[in-house]
């Protein structure tokens, strides 16, 4: 059997345009993206569900174009007077106190600067106290990863066996994408779980391993 690695789908990936799958789920933000900074709008919303490829896209937009990126919370914080010099930013899915994140939004839409916030669902539905972000919030342009196609959901479940070097049947793979739901995070979920036991119990990954892991997850 072909000896298999424990896959994570972020940690070996090489964030460029020629490794992202495109799909109609993602196709309009990815289009969106490149035409940039030819945007109708400066302040940009990329919403969509855990593992959707969000980070991919913007790691893609910050190589091209050197835009700024933090993605944790304490990063934000450390270096939030420093942002506001920042004439192209990219926060990825972090939570931030109102205040400083009306005061940030404001210095862009006051210098015409790009900002680009992505987040789960869309920043116009989050809970917000702050009146004055709630109009702020709905100044940006909502840009969504929607659920994987089948297309997709076939072609991650291919980069997964590629990247650990897995042979592995067309026959099995059409398998799983009948069966697992059209969901990123379900898909990544499954597929490290699929590979943990293939390795745990030393067996290859066939049609009886894969009913195991899916009985396990429901």
């Amino acid at each position: 059997m072909t000896e298999q690695q424990i896959f994570n789908f972020d940690s070996n990936s090489i964030y460029s345009e020629e490794n992202f799958i495109q799909d109609s789920s993602n196709l309009e933000a990815f289009n969106y993206l490149s035409r940039f900074p030819k945007w109708e709008n400066r302040l940009i919303n990329l919403y969509g569900e855990k593992k959707s490829g969000k980070t991919f896209l913007l790691n893609i937009l910050k190589n091209k174009e050197n835009f700024f990126y933090i993605n944790h919370d304490e990063d934000f914080q450390k270096n939030f007077d420093s942002l506001f010099l920042k004439k192209k930013l990219i926060i990825d899915d972090i939570s931030i106190d109102e205040n400083l994140m009306f005061s940030l939004i404001n210095n862009f839409i006051l210098h015409n600067k790009y900002l680009i916030i992505s987040s789960r669902v869309p920043i116009t539905s989050s809970k917000v106290d702050l009146k004055d972000l709630k109009s702020r919030l709905r100044q940006f342009y909502l840009l969504e990863i929607k659920n994987p196609s089948d297309n997709l959901v076939y072609s991650l479940i291919m980069k997964f066996f590629s990247d650990n070097q897995v042979v592995i049947r067309k026959e099995i793979v059409e398998n799983i994408v009948k069966k697992i739901d059209r969901s990123y995070l379900r898909i990544d979920d499954f597929l490290t779980k699929l590979n943990k036991v293939s390795i745990i119990k030393k067996k290859k990954i066939d049609y009886k391993l894969i009913n195991e892991v899916f009985d396990s997850m429901s």
